[in-house]
């Protein structure tokens, strides 16, 4: 009878001690003050919400279940630290930046839910990030203003292989990227492969992505987007620079996530950025540029724009950082017919905290 019952519980046991759960909230909240005045406007002062980072609050999970495989989660929202709202236009979502549930082994990890495009800048699957302060602070000094940027996804797949030698691949697919149902969309899909490599000083990723844009409002048979990403970092130890190039093919949007007027077959540019990040002061000084070239294929139109910035951080613990920034941006004329925001300066002073 004993050996029934130890042939019986040493098994749960063992079970029990792999099946190891955690959960972790963490967030941030980072506020400051603005000042900007954009071309053919008055200048404003103004409260700013997430100048350096994201304010946000987030859920992540995992369970050990043994023998190097695990499940995971994340639920992430974001809000607005001056007046507490959902920093989301429709205020719809519990979770509008990430909510998915994933599985990890020695194949790799795959994930499920509402999560970022590989070239969104937003969360975990997103593998682009070759500037010096992305897309923080005012979009006239950052790759806002010359990229054209993917989003979060809606009903998404996403796969990332083990590392071989420093190498990764990175697939994800949406099945319906404004498809808030759970049924099987026939429209608007987005595709993105790519790879990255990654050693003590060197940081290198590349990434195809297509939005096939079926089903789009306004638009009859339009062009897919296709766009062609190549980026590196490399610390100098005394600096680290930064570069990151990309080839938009018929996007149906300019940078700052501008709507092109009657576009069917869209614009095609080229758009590179160039930073620095230098160790000064006890803190960091950040010196970024970034323009962009491109024709709007249905009026032949030719457009540019350009702007560069300049941020100073300095942590006041491993959580808190004091910031200050400015930028300055310019577009050409054929950009100037729309509100894109983009010409004129800004300049931010802030705090910002992690928890």
């Amino acid at each position: 009878m004993k050996k029934l019952l130890l042939a019986v519980v040493l098994p749960l046991a063992a079970t029990s001690v792999y099946a190891e759960t955690s959960v972790t909230l963490y967030g941030g909240a980072d506020g400051g003050i603005t000042v900007q005045k954009l071309k053919g406007k008055s200048a404003t002062v103004r409260f700013a919400n997430g100048s350096l980072d994201t304010n946000m609050f987030g859920f992540t999970g995992t369970e050990d279940l043994g023998s190097g495989n695990n499940v995971f989660l994340r639920l992430e929202q974001g809000y607005v630290l001056s007046n507490g709202k959902e920093d989301d236009d429709k205020g719809d979502k519990a979770f509008n930046r990430q909510a998915y549930l994933g599985f990890e082994s020695s194949f790799g990890q795959v994930a499920f839910g509402r999560i970022g495009a590989l070239g969104s800048y937003n969360g975990e699957y997103s593998i682009s990030g070759s500037s010096a302060y992305n897309t923080s602070f005012s979009v006239l000094s950052n790759i806002h203003s010359a990229f054209i940027l993917t989003d979060w996804m809606n009903n998404t797949i996403a796969y990332v292989s083990p590392s071989l030698n420093g190498w990764k691949v990175h697939a994800t697919y949406s099945n319906g990227v404004n498809e808030d149902s759970e049924k099987w969309s026939r429209n608007e899909h987005y595709y993105g492969i790519g790879a990255t490599y990654e050693d003590q000083a060197i940081r290198f990723g590349t990434y195809w992505e297509m939005l096939d844009n079926k089903g789009t409002e306004d638009l009859s048979k339009p062009k897919a987007t296709n766009l062609f990403t190549v980026q590196a970092s490399y610390d100098f130890g005394t600096f680290k620079l930064f570069g990151v190039y990309q080839y938009a093919l018929h996007s149906m949007k300019l940078p700052n996530n501008t709507e092109i007027e009657e576009a069917h077959k869209g614009a095609n540019q080229h758009a590179l950025a160039l930073s620095v990040a230098i160790p000064f002061a006890g803190g960091s000084v950040k010196f970024q540029t970034q323009g962009a070239l491109g024709k709007l294929k249905d009026t032949g139109e030719k457009y540019n724009s350009y702007s560069l910035g300049a941020a100073y951080l300095y942590p006041l613990s491993k959580r808190t950082t004091l910031y200050t920034q400015a930028g300055w941006g310019t577009t050409g004329k054929a950009f100037k017919k729309y509100d894109s925001g983009l010409g004129g300066w800004a300049a931010t002073a802030g705090l910002g905290h992690n928890f």
